[in-house]
């Protein structure tokens, strides 16, 4: 998949392009089985809710299931973004935020690069994150919110960090500049579609979610991404955390999911 000289514009405008259904239900169906298997694991790059036991976030998950790999391999999410940041790139990290319902998921306005940038030492805003539904996400399940044009403000200064069971730190937007972004005309934007569509997110943009209180799951897999021109020059997260593998991703067959 090529973007067109309009849409890689309207990515710089908007910080965001979505794309319903770029993958098939049948190609998303090794993935939502390879993410039941991933939050079954106890390993340490597995994070629970702040509250019960249920999994949170799945980090490192494409090292472990050979369908998550072949997914942040794929042609149509590596392709453009090699356009969006006009170099190859490599994983900076995989996260499955699985939102099993029942009052899980739920996150405070961030922007990842904040992160990125103070705890990884990213030189510059040159990654991306690639998200794929795994399943149908409507308003009532909690869907990720982002703030339109938020990226053009670059990184903001107006964050606390906060640090999960696992030790991944965010950075909580304060609410005074929350409010600021959204009346200044970004509005808040929902991301909805059906199970295999993808939104390719500048790393700058603002984004977060509510909980989800229905009983239906709301699992989003996240391949982000960064140039390979801008690696990372601190290393004290753990791999599963932050890659270490700086190397271009070569893409794997435009089928390879369904072979």
């Amino acid at each position: 998949m090529e973007l067109t000289a309009e849409q890689i514009a309207r990515f710089h405008e908007t910080g965001y392009l979505t794309f319903p259904s770029l993958f098939s239900r049948e190609e998303i169906a090794p993935v939502q089985q390879a993410a039941v298997r991933s939050v079954q694991n106890k390993g340490p790059n597995v994070t629970p809710e702040f509250n019960t036991e249920s999994v949170r976030m799945v980090h490192g998950a494409h090292v472990q299931e050979p369908a998550i790999n072949k997914l942040c391999r794929h042609p149509r999410v590596i392709r453009p973004a090699e356009q969006l940041v006009a170099s190859g790139v490599y994983i900076h990290q995989s996260r499955l935020n699985y939102n099993a319902g029942l009052g899980s998921g739920g996150f405070d306005w961030h922007q990842d690069y904040a992160t990125w940038r103070k705890v990884d030492g990213l030189p510059e805003p040159r990654a991306l994150m690639i998200t794929v539904f795994l399943d149908d996400v409507t308003a009532a399940v909690g869907p990720l919110l982002f703030i339109p044009g938020s990226h053009r403000d670059g990184v903001i200064d107006d964050f606390e960090p906060v640090r999960d069971a696992t030790g991944n730190v965010l950075m909580r937007l304060a609410e005074r500049r929350l409010i600021e972004l959204v009346e200044r005309g970004g509005g808040v934007e929902a991301g909805v579609g059906p199970a295999g569509t993808v939104i390719f997110m500048h790393c700058n943009l603002v984004h977060g979610s509510t909980p989800n209180i229905t009983p239906l799951r709301r699992a989003l897999f996240y391949i982000n991404v960064n140039s390979v021109e801008n690696r990372q020059t601190a290393f004290t997260r753990a791999e599963f955390h932050a890659g270490t593998d700086f190397s271009a991703i070569v893409p794997v067959e435009d089928n390879a999911l369904v072979q």
